[in-house]
């Protein structure tokens, strides 16, 4: 009797195996923690050479280097910093200028992308063969020569300090940089920001229901929330007891200009390299989103009396969008990435600044994983809003 009894459980126990080793999702499951293992294991080793040969070196990993002085001042900050800061101050000045110059070269790429792209599908013979050259030509310069032409371009095609050129504001432009005025803020700064942050949010509330109410277009609607915001910060600046910010120009003083803003030309340079090299592939996705929408919608809104403007913006961009959206978010990742080239002009980037720190603390190691870390967190937040806003444009099929 207990034979059977042990046959029969021997028996279930196989068919159980078998069904399991049978099963995808178990397969699926198994494979992925095998997968996960090996990494952890292979990091841990090499975690762990990397350690015992430091070990050797009279070197310990840790990070409290970032507590001591950095030792050095960096040309162009968005906050203070000084030669006494920490180098966690100075790692935060380097990030904080690859956000900006990312940030500027997204928006001014993207412009410069998408009229190039609409040029590239014209009829007229001469703008379409103007883009094809414009494409063809920086596509295939490497972009560090791209970056170090327009900062050498920049830099000794441009007057110096004493012949410097006058621009509105007053501004003024050399190849010192581009020097403008500055608005310091007063005591009344605090209000009159609360203020217009109360005003945003009523605006964009009514703008809402304007829009809902007379069923008028997104970018009607835009349009008369901007001119709104402009109406009620113009009301607020009036209606404060004084001005809450007052304008700071630069003035010129020996060889350089004092006060104001100043635009180095290292900034200018790459932020100029980065629009001209990364357009072309902007205008390329751009073009083949544009090509993607059927001649029978063009027609069909020629058909309705719709003008060029009017079928560009109603009928094809709206459409061409979800073709053009997912590829931009690899454009602006590669983008932000190629910001750290700024180092050969030495713009104070986070990686010419890392290596600054690198040759006074011999932290190579803890720095690179750093500047990995941080350029892993802005990929991150880039995905993630260019994911959401392609969930808002895509076209829900029914």
């Amino acid at each position: 009797m207990n034979d059977r009894v042990e046959k029969k459980v021997l028996k279930w126990n196989r068919q159980s195996l078998a069904a399991w080793l049978l099963d995808e999702r178990f397969l699926q499951i198994f494979a992925q923690v095998v997968f996960a293992g090996i990494v952890v294991l292979v990091g841990y080793t090499l975690y762990q050479n990397m350690a015992n040969a430091l070990a050797k070196q009279g070197m310990v990993l840790g990070f409290n280097f970032l507590r001591l002085n950095s030792g050095f001042d960096i040309g162009f900050t968005l906050i203070h910093q000084t030669y006494a800061s920490s180098n966690l101050t100075a790692l935060e000045v380097g990030l904080l200028n690859t956000i900006l110059v990312s940030i500027i070269s997204i928006i001014l790429s993207t412009v410069l992308g998408v009229l190039v792209g609409i040029m590239r599908v014209s009829n007229n013979w001469l703008v379409n063969r103007l883009a094809w050259f414009y494409i063809e030509i920086f596509r295939n310069i490497p972009l560090l020569l791209v970056i170090v032409f327009s900062y050498t371009l920049y830099v000794f095609n441009l007057p110096d300090v004493k012949n410097a050129a006058v621009l509105p504001g007053p501004s003024f432009l050399s190849n010192r940089g581009l020097n403008t005025p500055s608005l310091v803020p007063t005591a009344t700064n605090t209000p009159y920001l609360i203020t217009l942050l109360v005003c945003l949010f009523a605006t964009i509330f009514l703008v809402r229901l304007v829009v809902k109410r007379f069923r008028l277009d997104n970018f009607i609607g835009g349009l008369i929330g901007l001119g709104m915001m402009i109406i009620l910060g113009a009301i607020a600046w009036l209606v404060m007891p004084s001005a809450p910010y007052s304008v700071e120009v630069p003035v010129k003083l020996g060889l350089n200009y004092t006060g104001g803003n100043v635009l180095p030309p290292e900034l200018m340079g790459i932020v100029i390299g980065l629009v001209l090299g990364s357009s072309p592939f902007t205008a390329d996705t751009v073009r083949a989103g544009l090509q993607s929408v059927s001649n029978g919608q063009i027609e069909a809104a020629h058909a309705l009396g719709l003008s060029g403007y009017q079928t560009m913006r109603l009928v094809i961009f709206p459409q061409a969008m979800r073709v053009i959206v997912p590829p931009m978010t690899s454009n602006y990742l590669s983008l932000t990435k190629n910001s750290s080239l700024a180092s050969a002009i030495a713009f104070p980037e986070i990686v010419h600044i890392a290596s600054s720190i690198t040759s006074q603390t011999g932290r190579a190691v803890e720095i690179m994983t750093i500047v990995m870390g941080m350029y892993a967190c802005l990929s991150l937040i880039t995905s993630l809003f260019m994911n959401w806003y392609n969930n808002k444009v895509k076209i829900v099929e029914r």
